[in-house]
């Protein structure tokens, strides 16, 4: 049986558009993005820059105390020296950055890993932050 070269383009065009919708859909499943952090939101949350566009993202793997809105002074303080780290990590020339999907807020969630290391373990190994893969969160007023 020959295909005809219009039932070939046909194919290959049915193709391209359904390789770009999926992209669309699903792009972020914990493929590196090629993007860059522009500002440093909290110990936990960075602006990226992506193809031109601002997005706000959440790290992945960790959870650091509140600067926006501390339940006491020990967090904001905790809340401070996370955010001032982070800043320093990002620092670093081999930043790369893994997007996994999005959180209820439509924030994008990322891994950061710095060098052969994960963002996370760094944090929490200097205290800065807690072990976090959703659900309640830790209380860092109560000590």
């Amino acid at each position: 049986m020959k295909i005809s070269p219009a039932l070939w383009a046909y194919v290959l065009l049915t193709v391209l558009v359904l390789w770009s919708l999926a992209d669309q859909i699903a792009p972020y499943d914990g493929v590196e993005a090629v993007c860059t952090i522009g500002y440093v939101y909290d110990g936990d949350t960075i602006e990226m820059m992506c193809d031109g566009q601002k997005l706000t993202a959440r790290l992945l793997g960790f959870d650091a105390p509140e600067t926006k809105t501390p339940r006491c002074a020990a967090e904001a303080e905790w809340g401070h020296r996370a955010t001032l780290r982070l800043r320093a990590l990002v620092q670093h020339p081999e930043i790369r950055l893994f997007r996994q999907g999005f959180d209820k807020y439509g924030r994008d969630l990322v891994v950061m890993r710095i060098g052969s290391q994960n963002l996370a373990d760094i944090m929490i190994s200097e205290g800065l932050a807690v072990a976090y893969s959703g659900g309640k969160r830790r209380d860092w007023c109560s000590g």
